[in-house]
């Protein structure tokens, strides 16, 4: 329903297109979660294509934790020196329902993505997760409960790349030239020498 403030002395002007366009997003948002229609991106992705084949996603899960090192000190207490980045997860409730043959493909594009050490990239309309990799999946059907509706728990974990250093005009240890620094001339022990090698000297003379 459209609102109109007539442009008169002594009535403010109102401005009420971001307020509409914030709704507007939010009735998308809501349409998308509980209908299935493509409005708005959420799910598993590789390539900008979406890589599993539901109806809808009804739950998303973000888990991002730290390590902290620590070493005991004296009195039984500890002091942290070090605090290091775990590799994120991601959870997905992906759902599928109507015929059969949409069960179907959720459970069949699942599974040809779990198995795989591909990467891929976890879209929401809120931001974007890249490089991640399929750690889990589970499902559950009863008799009185998810017979013609399955939902499937997809959990992804991040996948970080290391950089390799190239080295360039490289030389194989085989290709090097023999050096001679030249004969080693013999010296005369000492006195002290002879007197700490003579046992050695007399048993292997």
């Amino acid at each position: 329903m459209a609102v109109h403030v007539p442009n008169v002395p002594g009535v403010p002007s109102v401005v009420f297109a971001a307020a509409t366009e914030v709704i507007t997003l939010l009735t998308r948002d809501a349409i998308s979660l509980f209908t299935g229609f493509p409005i708005s991106p959420w799910g598993i992705y590789q390539g900008g294509v979406p890589v599993v084949l539901a109806e809808t996603v009804t739950a998303f899960d973000y888990k991002q934790q730290w390590s902290i090192s620590d070493f005991p000190v004296e009195r039984g207490g500890f002091e942290s020196y070090n605090k290091v980045a775990v590799p994120f997860e991601t959870g997905f409730r992906f759902a599928a329902g109507g015929v059969s043959i949409q069960r179907q493909q959720l459970l069949a594009s699942i599974a040809a993505i779990a198995g795989n050490t591909e990467l891929y990239d976890v879209v929401t309309p809120d931001a974007v997760y890249i490089n991640v990799n399929v750690s889990r999946y589970d499902y559950r059907q009863t008799a009185t409960d998810g017979v013609g509706l399955v939902q499937v728990d997809v959990f992804t974990t991040e996948i970080r790349q290391v950089v390799g250093v190239a080295l360039s005009n490289t030389q194989a240890p085989t290709s090097a030239a023999q050096t001679n620094s030249g004969p080693v001339q013999a010296v005369a022990a000492t006195s002290t020498q002879e007197t700490r090698l003579g046992p050695i000297a007399a048993a292997g003379g």
